[in-house]
């Protein structure tokens, strides 16, 4: 798997697990063979599209395709509204430490306006 896909399937597992189900239940939920969700938990196997969007929607996540330019703004807004533990937060893998959404320039900042 890529490194990106690792991301993605820590994200789904650590939202399970948030959740309180066990791959089973997620099976059940999602329609997805719970040896496939092993698997994709594990990094044994690619995962695909229909299985990604199927999973996402058992465990009350969306999917959506933002600009690069825009994902600071949007994992920002992520961790305010739903805090370090959530699955939002696990979706983009965010690092546990914070970021500031913005930062003020430094002709601002000798201005006195910081």
């Amino acid at each position: 798997m890529t490194y990106e896909t690792e991301q993605i399937a820590a994200a789904l597992k650590r939202a399970r697990e948030g959740k309180g189900l066990s791959q089973r239940e997620l099976a059940k939920r999602a329609g997805v063979p719970q040896s496939h969700i092993s698997k994709i938990e594990g990094n044994g196997v690619d995962l695909r599209l229909s299985s990604l969007v199927s999973l996402a929607h058992a465990l009350d996540l969306e999917l959506e395709l933002i600009p690069r330019k825009a994902l600071p703004a949007v994992r920002s807004l992520t961790r305010l509204t739903a805090g370090s533990t959530s699955a939002e937060g696990a979706a983009t893998a965010e690092p546990a430490a914070s970021k500031p959404a913005y930062t003020l320039d430094d002709d601002e900042e000798e201005d006195g306006y910081a």
